[in-house]
This record gives structure tokens, sequence and C-alpha cells, in this order.
């Protein structure tokens, strides 16, 4: 694949497909743990605490990685912590 579009451009409205993958990969992994993740029919604190954090670090570095690092970082202390 690489080597394909290496050779051929890429049409403007598959880069713009493209750059929301990204976006669309973080929701799938962030959303349902956070909304569906309801023991006994409780949100479970320490998912929507950690979605919280990856939502406003997102929002603030504007880069998924560290939004995904930082709600990781969240569960793990949440779960040493409490």
């Amino acid at each position: 694949m690489l080597l394909i579009s290496s050779r051929w451009g890429i049409p403007a409205w598959l880069r713009r497909g493209l750059a929301m993958v990204p976006i669309g990969v973080f929701s799938s992994m962030t959303i349902p743990p956070i909304l569906f993740h309801a023991p006994k029919g409780a949100w479970s604190p320490e998912y929507v605490v950690a979605g919280a954090v990856a939502l406003a670090v997102g929002f603030w570095k504007k880069q998924i990685v560290w939004a995904l690092l930082s709600g990781v970082v969240i569960v793990a202390l949440w779960r040493q912590v409490f």
C-alpha cells in the first residue's frame, strides 16, 4: 500500500476521510468503557474521571496519543490509590 500511495496522488476527499480515522479509533476506544462499563447500573468513577482527563488533555495538547496515555495513567493511578 505504501508503494502504491507513493506513486499515485491521494484524492482530497480520501485524504479528508483518512484524517478522521484517528478520531474514530479514539472514540471507539474511550466511549464504550466510559458509558457502558456500568456494574450494577452505575457508572464506574475511574472510567469517568479518566475519560474527563483524557478529553481535557486531548483538547489541550491536540494529540490523540497524549490523551490516550493520560487516560491509561489515570486508570492505573486510580486502581493503585483506591
